[in-house]
């Protein structure tokens, strides 16, 4: 009786641990299940997030990229689009080019310039490709093809000696002044052609002179823009407040200027040239907005560009030009205001050199980005 007790009792006990160990073992099992699914799901969220990173690098560098290009843009508008090629910190890298395409606009002709910039991980598993569009335009719109310009009327009391476009109402066709109310001859003015004022024989060999006024005068015109500003620089003179932000150098007088100053320079009030004073260059010209002030050059004075005299719209006080001896302008005098009734001077050379470097150098161009046109895809 005792030993079959005893092997009961043994029995049980070697059940318990079979059962003890299976459970155990069991339990093992599932820890090491529950490990190894842990330790995928935790490698697939490393790769996810591995994968956003990298993404997020890639983007980052094709942003770059435009940037890159906007920036090349700024300082070269003539940018032939040729790929820009960076390694970033990072060694992300992003490959940039641009398309042109010429658009009209208003009364100009803009270029429409198309970017594209990819983007690459520095590990190369993710890449990006941004687009985005700028407009690259000069300030100018319109270049002028009159040496003088003006709104309002031109009184001729005072004297003035212009040189006109030989071909500006056509092959052949000179033209010295446009206004849109009558030119009297009575004063002494003369307008005479190019090879004159270079032979020193304005005054001797004129186109229009006191009491006779020549074809190269339009006058009354009834198509002179209404709007001179807008005409010149498509930005309508309600708005002139966006055309001073263009500017490269805004001043409160002409002290400063001289033969370095290039580019679009606006002055509020009068603007005083001493004497023998040249602004600009025939390579590197200025476009001078004087606004509600007089121009004065004093004799010798010389500016190389444009000369935009600007009466704001609700300003109701006249403003001078005067150009004391000798002193012009080599390009053109525009207005959008009466001039002449305090016996003003202009002294006006048409210039075809100048205006054409206005058109094509770099500061007077401008970029702008192209609102909605940017995409990723």
């Amino acid at each position: 009786m005792i030993n079959k007790a005893t092997n009961k009792l043994r029995l049980k006990k070697n059940q318990d641990g079979a059962m003890l160990l299976t459970s155990v073992v069991l339990l093992l099992s599932m820890v090491t299940l529950v490990t190894l699914y842990t330790g995928r799901i935790k490698s697939f969220e490393h790769k996810i997030m591995l994968n956003e990173q990298n993404q997020q690098l890639a983007f980052a560098s094709a942003e770059a990229g435009l940037m890159r290009s906007l920036g090349v843009l700024s300082e070269d508008g003539n940018w032939d689009g040729a790929a820009l090629v960076e390694t970033l910190e990072g060694e992300s890298t992003f490959s940039a080019t641009a398309t042109r395409a010429s658009i009209a606009r208003a009364s100009t002709t803009m270029t429409l310039i198309s970017l594209s910039s990819t983007g690459i991980s520095a590990d190369g598993l993710a890449t990006v490709t941004v687009n985005e569009q700028a407009l690259n335009y000069s300030i100018l719109a319109n270049p002028p093809d009159v040496p003088l310009i003006i709104a309002g009327g031109l009184e001729v009391g005072g004297n003035f000696e212009v040189v006109a476009n030989p071909n500006g109402g056509g092959t052949g066709v000179p033209l010295s002044i446009w206004t849109d109310a009558a030119v009297d001859m009575t004063g002494s003015g003369t307008t005479c052609g190019q090879q004159e004022f270079s032979d020193a024989a304005c005054s001797s060999s004129p186109y229009s002179e006191k009491g006779f006024k020549d074809s190269d005068i339009v006058d009354s015109d009834p198509d002179f823009p209404n709007d001179l500003m807008e005409y010149m620089f498509n930005i309508p003179e309600t708005e002139w407040s966006t055309l001073r932000s263009e500017a490269d150098q805004i001043l409160a007088n002409c002290s400063t200027l001289g033969l370095g100053s290039v580019g679009l320079i606006w002055v509020d009030g009068d603007c005083t040239l001493n004497a023998n004073t040249v602004v600009g260059s025939t390579s590197a010209p200025v476009i001078l907005v004087v606004t509600d002030g007089d121009l004065t050059m004093n004799g010798g004075s010389e500016i190389n560009g444009i000369v935009f005299s600007f009466r704001k719209p609700a300003t109701v006080a006249d403003f001078e030009i005067s150009m004391i001896g000798g002193a012009r302008v080599n390009g053109v005098v525009a207005s959008n205001h009466p001039v002449g009734q305090s016996n003003g001077t202009y002294n006006a050379v048409y210039d075809s050199e100048v205006l054409a470097q206005i058109q094509a150098h770099d500061a007077f161009q401008r970029i702008a980005r192209v609102p909605g046109s940017w995409k990723d895809f």
